[in-house]
Parts: C-alpha cells; sequence; structure tokens
C-alpha cells in the first residue's frame, strides 16, 4: 500500500491536501486545513505520514505529477513545491 496525496488549489494563493490509502481495502482520510503556499501543504502532509511511509504518490489538481518520499516532503518541501510548480501547472479554466 503507498499513500496517494492529492493537492488541491483554494484559491489563489491557497492549498489543500487529502491523503488515499490505496490498497485492497482503500480508505480516506478528510481534508487537510488550508495552506498559504504547495511548500507548506507538502510539508504538513509528509509530516502527517510521519514516518509509516517511505515514499507517496502525488497528484496535483488530478494530474498524476510522480512519487516522492516522505522524507524530502518534510525535510525541503521548498524544492519539491519548486519542481512541481516548474514541471507540472494543470489547466487554467
Amino acid at each position: 500500500m503507498k499513500p496517494l496525496i492529492e493537492i488541491h488549489r483554494i484559491g489563489p494563493g491557497g492549498y489543500a491536501y487529502r491523503i488515499s490509502a490505496l490498497g485492497s481495502d482503500a480508505q480516506e482520510s478528510g481534508e487537510s486545513g488550508t495552506f498559504d503556499s504547495l511548500a507548506r501543504c507538502l510539508f504538513d502532509a509528509g509530516a502527517s505520514l510521519d514516518h509509516y511511509f517511505a515514499r507517496v504518490d502525488l497528484k496535483l489538481e488530478g494530474m498524476f505529477i510522480g512519487a516522492c518520499t516522505t522524507d524530502v516532503l518534510r525535510r525541503d518541501p521548498q524544492a519539491v513545491a519548486r519542481r512541481i510548480q516548474q514541471h507540472f501547472q494543470p489547466a487554467s479554466a
């Protein structure tokens, strides 16, 4: 089982996430709070998983963007956020 972190934009400068545990008996957690930056959102998601999971899959606005270690989400969320913003921009409506 590998968790999936789904990140959603909340307005122009806010982000929220939901964690799904995809496995034989898939379960979802509730929505997170709202964060003022993608990096803070990623950090909180990584911290909420603590050391229970080594890797997670990431989606931004429904678009799969890859896998990441939870350690990196906690140690350097700024770098992960920069990489996401450079390479994965969802289409605007």
